[in-house]
């Protein structure tokens, strides 16, 4: 992968010694990089600059500067004209690690290229130096400031994953999080999006295990709360967690599916009353998460008459196990 230094040329103050001074900044970062390529945007005014520069390059290496082309830019201060520009020029050479100097040029030029640094993850440069009496930076004393304004746009994106998670967009927030160049932590953040996606569909057993290993007090109640759900199959604690899906979907607009949660909960409620009245079979809930009631406590509790009512159209394997099933009026009929 080559690398390719994007510079933004300026005129200085149209003097022969400023755009001496101002070429050799710009020569300064060309010498520092040492670029396979390299692309200038200015008007036909920087031309000049760039002329200065290319004869100072010779005269300090005596050899030619490195490949290099001249983006026209007609419109110095028009914004769409000098982003639009930069922006293609990045497009084509996105195989290149990409360099971009704003040095000088327009306000208009310069703030396009840092904008295009921070929104494509480019390293920014900027020429400094002392200046002499004139105002003009001396030749010999220019540094290097490397900016890295992606990091600002990390910010923006890591925000934006917040306000996806906390909206249920697991997917979205997923992806956003992986185009952030720099974050701390990246894998526990994963981690968190992949557990509460996990969640939100009721794969409880997938969440803990994800959760188990992360770090963060922000999730210690809801991994406590999760414990409780995977091993204790507390059924009051799968009311809750049915419920604040039912309200979590509704904030969504998806009522449909909130509407098919809070029938699961009423319907839960139910059968919670009938396992502390040991009709549910208990080992059939824990390990499978089924809910039949058993035969044997149904006749103790309300005779032969009942069992023969509930007994018609079940299956014969949940007859040859002793077990009946019943759905949510027949649980509230039981009642």
């Amino acid at each position: 992968m080559g690398v390719t230094l994007f510079m933004t040329v300026g005129t200085g103050r149209k003097t022969k010694e400023s755009i001496r001074s101002l070429a050799h900044g710009l020569l300064s970062a060309i010498i520092h990089y040492n670029p396979d390529q390299i692309v200038f945007f200015g008007s036909d005014n920087s031309k000049e600059t760039v002329s200065s520069l290319k004869e100072q390059y010779h005269e300090e290496k005596k050899k030619e500067i490195a490949d290099h082309e001249f983006i026209m830019i007609t419109g110095v201060d028009d914004f769409n004209e000098c982003f639009g520009k930069m922006r293609r020029k990045i497009g084509e050479y996105e195989d290149h690690e990409i360099i971009i100097d704003y040095t000088s040029g327009t306000k208009t030029m310069t703030m396009s290229a840092a904008i295009c640094s921070m929104l494509y993850h480019k390293k920014l440069n900027l020429v400094s130096g002392e200046r002499g009496e004139d105002g003009i930076v001396i030749p010999g004393t220019e540094n290097q400031h490397e900016q890295n304004l992606y990091s600002a746009y990390d910010e923006l994106l890591f925000d934006k994953v917040k306000d996806l998670f906390n909206s249920y967009r697991f997917e979205d927030a997923r992806s956003t999080l992986n185009e952030i160049v720099i974050l701390e932590d990246r894998e526990t953040y994963r981690k968190m999006i992949d557990a509460y996606d996990q969640w939100d569909r009721f794969n409880h057993n997938a969440t803990f295990k994800t959760l188990e290993d992360v770090k963060d007090n922000r999730v210690s109640q809801n991994k406590a709360f999760l414990g409780k759900l995977v091993h204790n199959k507390d059924l009051k604690f799968f009311i809750v967690d049915l419920i604040n899906n039912a309200a979590r979907r509704i904030e969504e607009g998806k009522y449909d599916d909130a509407v098919a949660r809070l029938y699961r909960t009423i319907e839960l409620i139910a059968q919670t009353r009938l396992m502390n009245m040991k009709l549910i079979e208990e080992g059939r809930f824990k390990d499978y998460m089924v809910f039949a009631i058993r035969r044997d406590m149904l006749k103790e509790k309300l005779g032969d008459e009942a069992v023969t009512k509930y007994r018609d159209g079940q299956e014969e394997r949940d007859i040859e196990k002793g077990v009946i099933k019943v759905g949510l009026s027949g649980s509230y009929a039981l009642l």
